[in-house]
């Protein structure tokens, strides 16, 4: 089970978390939720409950309706229980978010509890989506169908490009130089990925993370904010203007392993399955493993359209390399 506020890192950050919140039990005395809405997943359902109608709105950009109100006929477990209960704020409170937002994910259930300040909803939209809606969801589907990989993932007409290096190897840097130049993204630190068919790829957190030196490097100065935590000053780029349910789903063309940054011109050079599978290990992090299956993910990957880009201090010519794979 997780319990966390926005002062904490989040699950995907790591396996336990402590609650800033004043209480750790939810009070459904007065809570009677009076939106409800369905979605589905190519591999899995959810349910939301609220108080809300705005949390709906906010759903709604993330994943799509069951068009008959269940998220399916014959559904192979119980889907994802979502509920979010919005409170109203007191005359004159000022905004700090880890005071008016607060969430309990129990992963054996499926099911994400949740209570935020109406304000923070009303000023802070895209920040209560990511917090409340796909970390808890990515979260849960990491335990279900969908195994979690470090790596990011940029979208074109061909299909995904996944960029796995370990980290500080330039994942984020070179997500969001591809953004830049017209791909679209899925992530750039995690992406879910199904167990059943590893080149089905679906969001976790569609957002990009990047330190002060890529912001200027890429000219994203103006279009970033500031995270707000940790002891390293990053920035985000926020992409949930952009968020629609297809933009967060796509089909793996190729895998990239990051090798290294500097020597030479950007190159692009075909892996043997063996290289692939050793080279994949570098970018491992812990919560691949309580995820499961990331050495499956890695033998399928490996059989088709796998690669190593060296020299992508070589920013232009990583890119058009990459743009090459999926235009």
């Amino acid at each position: 089970m997780y319990i966390y506020s926005p002062g904490n890192q989040a699950p995907f950050a790591a396996p336990t978390i402590q609650s800033k919140g004043k209480s750790a039990t939810l009070s459904r005395a007065n809570t009677r939720p009076s939106c409800e809405a369905a979605y589905v997943l190519p591999r899995d359902a959810i349910r939301l409950r609220t108080d809300d109608p705005r949390i709906v709105s906010l759903a709604d950009r993330l994943w799509d309706r069951a068009l008959d109100g269940a998220p399916r006929d014959r559904p192979e477990r119980t889907p994802i229980a979502l509920t979010i209960d919005v409170s109203p704020a007191e005359a004159g409170t000022p905004l700090r978010v880890g005071e008016q937002l607060w969430a309990r994910i129990d992963c054996a259930r499926g099911t994400l509890d949740a209570r935020v300040a109406s304000a923070l909803v009303a000023e802070r939209p895209s920040l209560v989506a990511r917090l409340l809606l796909e970390t808890p969801t990515g979260a849960l589907l990491a335990r279900r169908a969908y195994g979690v990989v470090h790596a990011g993932a940029v979208v074109g007409t061909a299909g995904a490009v996944v960029i796995r290096g370990a980290p500080g190897a330039g994942k984020s840097t070179l997500v969001a130089a591809l953004h830049r130049a017209g791909l679209g993204v899925l992530g750039d630190e995690t992406v879910l990925v199904a167990r059943h068919d590893p080149d089905e790829l679906l969001a976790a957190v569609r957002d990009v993370t990047l330190l002060p030196s890529a912001a200027r490097l890429l000219d994203l100065e103006d279009a970033v904010t500031a995270t707000g935590h940790g002891t390293e000053e990053k920035y985000r780029l926020d992409l949930f203007a952009s968020s629609a349910p297809a933009a967060r789903r796509a089909r793996r063309a190729a895998a990239v392993l990051l090798g290294p940054r500097n020597g030479g011109p950007a190159r692009l050079e075909p892996l043997a399955p063996s290289e692939f599978l050793e080279e994949f290990r570098h970018g491992e992090i812990q919560q691949e493993r309580w995820s499961g299956t990331p050495q499956h993910i890695a033998a399928h990957w490996s059989q088709r359209n796998a690669y190593r880009l060296s020299g992508a201090a070589n920013l232009g010519g990583a890119v058009s390399l990459l743009l090459g794979l999926v235009a």
